[in-house]
């Protein structure tokens, strides 16, 4: 099975959620909590419907076999996996959507011995790899750095499209 996160590799969800976040004017409420309170309450059906398709994902997607292959994605909310789950539906994608809840794992979820996981979160990628899963590293810059500042120091395979063969060394 191939399991392809949506934040990051599918949609450019963060640019629109992060803006509300670097643009406030009072940063002093920008703390973990803030932002997490942000993150449950914020409309995300909005931020989906506007988020920029990241590589012909949402093509690619119509196109992969739907008993290969989900999306598996990062939720906060209730609101927050309907929406994500709906977005899908409505397009047409034949994608099971599984939202994994904060703060579970991706790997407490489904089983990633013998699977693969296309994400941009090297952090995911580790946990994907040491329980037996065959991590791909989304790697949109090409920087070979994580969204969050972290480098790709364990050499997963980089792709820049979400149906890219695994490189099984």
């Amino acid at each position: 099975m191939r399991y392809i996160d949506l934040d990051g590799v599918i949609l450019d969800t963060e640019r629109l959620l992060f803006h509300e976040i670097l643009y406030n004017k009072d940063k002093k409420f920008l703390n973990e909590e803030f932002i997490m309170k942000l993150v449950i309450n914020i409309n995300w059906a909005y931020i989906l419907k506007n988020a920029k398709e990241i590589n012909d994902s949402i093509k690619i997607l119509k196109q992969l076999d739907s008993n290969e292959s989900a999306i598996l994605t990062r939720v906060h909310s209730d609101q927050e996996a309907e929406a994500k789950i709906n977005y899908f539906k409505d397009l047409g994608i034949k994608q099971q959507v599984i939202p994994v809840f904060y703060p579970y794992k991706k790997n407490d979820i489904v089983n990633a011995k013998g699977n693969i996981l296309v994400d941009d979160c090297l952090k995911n990628l580790r946990k994907w790899a040491m329980d037996g899963g065959y991590p791909m590293f989304f790697d949109l810059k090409g920087d070979g750095i994580d969204p969050w500042g972290e480098y790709n120091v364990k050499g997963f395979q980089k792709v820049l499209r979400i149906d890219e063969k695994i490189n099984c060394k």
